[in-house]
């Protein structure tokens, strides 16, 4: 499927720092866990169980393309075998179809008012941390703009159906895919000095607008 947003997959990341001191959704975010964190979700021992079991699996059918490969004297290197399950033989899925299986609904966005969605968009920025994806450039939507887009676009795109703590992560940028990302990303995100470069390279920069939201420098990010 042609995704209308660019997935960025990747193996390893730097630690980055997380402040929770955004407005709207990270307030949610913080709710939750002092409410007990899990609430909107399965607890963690269940979480870990699905995640095992997939992990098993995955394991697995990578243990028998190996030895398929062994015995016909095919390639012996294991970390190719991976590479061909993981991206060519793994079940198709979708995030929201992962999120469900972790007990995470995701309404559509008409159909919740402003209360209901600025939890479930906390709930859904959890949820895809929990599946190690994590959102890039949201600062300029809104948290009903940002809700549709996850629920209408985002979340129902197909991936493969690989679990979590496997060495691979996802990052989704979201100034990409509705109009001219490259003027989305200059307009609201680039910073002063990207937007000078830009100009240097003779590319248009629009004038800065303001953002919709202060967001992004708080969503989850790995720990590691």
């Amino acid at each position: 499927m042609h995704s209308a947003f660019v997935r960025i997959t990747c193996s390893a990341s730097r630690r980055l720092q997380i402040r929770l001191t955004s407005r709207t959704v990270l307030e949610a975010v913080l709710e939750c866990e002092q409410e007990g964190g899990d609430e909107l979700m399965f607890d963690s021992t269940e979480r870990d169980r699905i995640f095992d079991r997939k992990r098993a699996s995955r394991e697995g059918a990578i243990d028998r393309l190996h030895s398929a490969a062994i015995v016909g004297r095919g390639i012996e290197d294991r970390g190719y075998w991976t590479l061909v399950h993981d991206l060519e033989i793994a079940a198709l899925t979708t995030n929201l179809e992962q999120l469900d299986e972790i007990g995470i609904e995701v309404p559509m966005t008409d159909a919740i008012d402003d209360d209901e969605l600025r939890l479930s968009l906390a709930e859904v920025v959890r949820g895809l941390a929990e599946l190690e994806v994590y959102l890039l450039h949201s600062d300029h939507l809104d948290d009903r703009s940002l809700h549709r887009r996850l629920r209408d676009d985002v979340l129902k795109d197909q991936v493969r159906d690989l679990p979590p703590r496997i060495g691979c992560r996802e990052w989704i940028d979201l100034a990409s895919g509705l109009g001219d990302p490259v003027e989305t990303w200059l307009r609201y995100h680039a910073s002063d000095e990207e937007r000078s470069e830009a100009s240097d390279r003779g590319e248009i920069v629009p004038p800065r607008s303001k953002k919709k939201a202060d967001r992004d420098r708080s969503l989850p990010r790995p720990n590691a």
